[in-house]
This record gives C-alpha cells, sequence and structure tokens, in this order.
C-alpha cells in the first residue's frame, strides 16, 4: 500500500508538471500545430497529393455510408504468417467485436483533401523494385501487419516473427547480441520483431523493431541494406518508450528521446542515400493525463479496472514538432526527409483500442498502448496517398 501511495502521488505530480508545461509560451510550430483547421467548404475536395514535408493532415472521423463497412481489410485474408491482427475475430470478447464494429465503420476524412482509397495493385506497382525498411517501437510492428494485410493479394512470401526466433537466414544480429540505452550503459534494449515480404511488383517491406533507439543497432541493421540508394525507403519512428513523464524518474526518458533523436538525425539521417519517412507519433500509445496511464493502472491494484483508454495529453505533440523544428533547421541537407501526418487522425480515435493488439485479453481489461486495425489501416492509407501520388497525377 505504501508503494501505491508513493506512486499516487508521482502521478499527481505528473499531472501537475503537464499543467505547468501547458501553460508556457509555444512556438509558431507548436501553435500551429495544435490549432483547429477549419472544414473545407468545397462540395468536391481535389484528392490528397503532395502531402508536403511537415504538413499535418488535419481532419474527423465519420461513419461510413455503408452500415456494412468493417474497415479496409478484410482481416481473415491476412497472409499467414500474420496473427494476432483480427479484431473482429471469434475469439474476441463480445464488447470489444461490438467495440469493433462500432469504430470499424468509421473513415478519416481529412478538412484539406481526400485520401486516395487503399489500392494493393498500384501500391505493388508505384513502389516496383523499391525496398520499404520499417524501424521503430511495437507501433511500428502493427505497421508492418496492416500492410501486408491490406497488400494480401499482392504478396508473394514472407515471414514475421518474435526476434528471439529468428535464425541468420532472417538477420544477421543474434538475439543474445545486446545493446544498451545511451544514458544507462547497464540496461538491454529489446529487440522486439523482425520480418519481410515481397511483391508481385518485386518490391519487398522489411521490419526490424526494437523500442528504443541506439545508434550501433541502428547501424547494425542497416549494414544489411547496403548499399542504400535513393529508390530505398526507410520508414521509421521512435517515441512509445520515451514518455514525456514518467512516474519513476520524471523527465529523464523525454530527455533521452531529444538526445537519441539529435543523434539519430545528425548523423545518419540527414546523411542517407534513401528516402526517410518519419511517421508522426501515435499519441496515444501512453494515454491519460500524465502519459503513464496504462503503467499507473497495471502497478496500482487498488485502482478499479478501466474499460475505455483515455485521451492523450497533448503535450504529446511535442514529439512532432522536436522533429519539425529539427527539418526546419537543417533545411536542403534534409529535403529527402518527410513526416508522415497521422497524430492528428490517431488523436481523435483515442477510444479505438480493441484488446491487446486486437484481442480482448483474459483479465477483460484493454491495453491502451496500441490501436486496433481501422486506425493503422488509415496510416498506411496515408503511406499510399504518400508515396503514390503527386501533383503530376490527381486522378
Amino acid at each position: 500500500m505504501r508503494v501505491s501511495a508513493v506512486l499516487l502521488l508521482g502521478a499527481l505530480w505528473s499531472i501537475l508538471l503537464v499543467a505547468a508545461e501547458n501553460k508556457k509560451p509555444v512556438s509558431q510550430v507548436d501553435a500551429d500545430y495544435l490549432a483547429p483547421a477549419a472544414p473545407t467548404t468545397h462540395i468536391h475536395r481535389q484528392k490528397c497529393s503532395d502531402l508536403g514535408q511537415v504538413e499535418a493532415l488535419k481532419g474527423v472521423w465519420v461513419k461510413h455510408p455503408d452500415h456494412g463497412y468493417r474497415g479496409m481489410s478484410d482481416m481473415k485474408e491476412c497472409p499467414s504468417f500474420i496473427n494476432d491482427f483480427d479484431c473482429l475475430a471469434d475469439y474476441v470478447d463480445p464488447k470489444y467485436r461490438q467495440l469493433g464494429q462500432r469504430e470499424f465503420r468509421k473513415v478519416y476524412e481529412p478538412h484539406a483533401c481526400e485520401l486516395h482509397a487503399f489500392n494493393a495493385s498500384h501500391f505493388s506497382q508505384c513502389t516496383k523494385g523499391q525496398r520499404i525498411i520499417i524501424i521503430g517501437d511495437s507501433t511500428m510492428r502493427q505497421v508492418f501487419q496492416s500492410l501486408a494485410c491490406l497488400l494480401h493479394k499482392e504478396v508473394k512470401d514472407g515471414f514475421f516473427m518474435d526476434w528471439r526466433d529468428a535464425n541468420a537466414s532472417h538477420t544477421s544480429i543474434p538475439f543474445e547480441r545486446e545493446y544498451m540505452l545511451s544514458d544507462e550503459p547497464t540496461t538491454p534494449i529489446l529487440k522486439q520483431n523482425i520480418g519481410m515480404f515481397t511483391l508481385s511488383s518485386g518490391a519487398e517491406v522489411h521490419i526490424q523493431s526494437f523500442g528504443i533507439f541506439n545508434l550501433t543497432l541502428w547501424d547494425d541493421v542497416m549494414a544489411q541494406f547496403q548499399p542504400l540508394t535513393s529508390r530505398d525507403i526507410i520508414y521509421a519512428e521512435f517515441g512509445a518508450w520515451y514518455p514525456r513523464f514518467n512516474n519513476w524518474n520524471m523527465h529523464k526518458p523525454w530527455d533521452r528521446y531529444k538526445a537519441d533523436l539529435l543523434e539519430l538525425f545528425d548523423k545518419r539521417l540527414r546523411n542517407t542515400e534513401a528516402m526517410v519517412l518519419w511517421r508522426a507519433y501515435g499519441p496515444t500509445h501512453f494515454g491519460g493525463s500524465t502519459g503513464t496511464f496504462t503503467a499507473i493502472e497495471s502497478v496500482l491494484e487498488d485502482l478499479p479496472t478501466s474499460q475505455v483508454c483515455e485521451p492523450a495529453a497533448y503535450g504529446e505533440y511535442y514529439y512532432d514538432t522536436e522533429v519539425m523544428k529539427y527539418l526546419q533547421n537543417c533545411k536542403e541537407d534534409c529535403s529527402h526527409i518527410h513526416m508522415l501526418p497521422v497524430y492528428h487522425l490517431s488523436l481523435g480515435a483515442h477510444d479505438s483500442h480493441h484488446g491487446s493488439f486486437g484481442r480482448g485479453v483474459d483479465e477483460g481489461t484493454i491495453d491502451c498502448r496500441h490501436y486496433c486495425a481501422n486506425v493503422i489501416d488509415t496510416w498506411n492509407q496515408v503511406l499510399y496517398n504518400k508515396l503514390c501520388f503527386n501533383s503530376d497525377d490527381k486522378t
């Protein structure tokens, strides 16, 4: 009980810190990112094209006109190597299936333009002969899983597994090799998942996920894809393991994030030949006002079990504006680095969580750290619009 009291006091202090931070003057970049966007007055909006380097994609979630609509992909048709991603499966607790049916009918409608519907054949052709290298935390694992499902008719072969189960045919990095936190040299970084699939066009999609950035681990992963060319796409994001406020060591994770981000961008991303897509932050990975909602719930056993996921604190937008400010200062040296704008669409769907990676867990709770497939599928719809359309192709 004493530990619970200490943690609860820490939670209250974190809330006060968030409130104090939100009262500080914000930069113009921060203000623009937070400002609401007015809905378009045009009945027929143009299709989205040329999503800018750091352009935000503000909009609203609306109900699909078809009452039977259940998302962009039939989850039962995912490739055989993809599992744990069917949010409407029979084994999911009924209350989560109902939530899924309600949430899966929703589609994201940007104010500025109309997203092209995801087309697997076109995606395959527009990335013909290219490599998409996905690196980041467990939300990037979901990106890989969703993309494989959306592209299942174009997928020729592939694999996906926990890194601990991989062998030399999957990666040159053994699971046993340890990499440490930059500011805690005795704390190892968890290597999570590894996988890849090829498309009918010859395009390849790879994933090697680990929660926290480490320069040596990054280099060892990227060494497997050398030489990188301008046709390669590095699709990356780190953030989930760097909560803005933490009840145990307060600002330390955020300071770590800024230091790691600067090292990654300064020493690697700005100098790579590849195109870089930095996925905007998934703002409810650590939901609630303190950014540690899930951790508090799991440690403080006296608290009631939650059946809903809270909206994220607005302070989490700092993850994106930190990157935007860097790119603004970097200018031409970073013209090949773009942000994939999914923050605002994710913030507006904080209650679209259905169990753990889509499954209701045994305890009857929901995992507020991960979105279910409709939000992640929409991330990949934005990816499709980013990669496959430009100002000369508005069809």
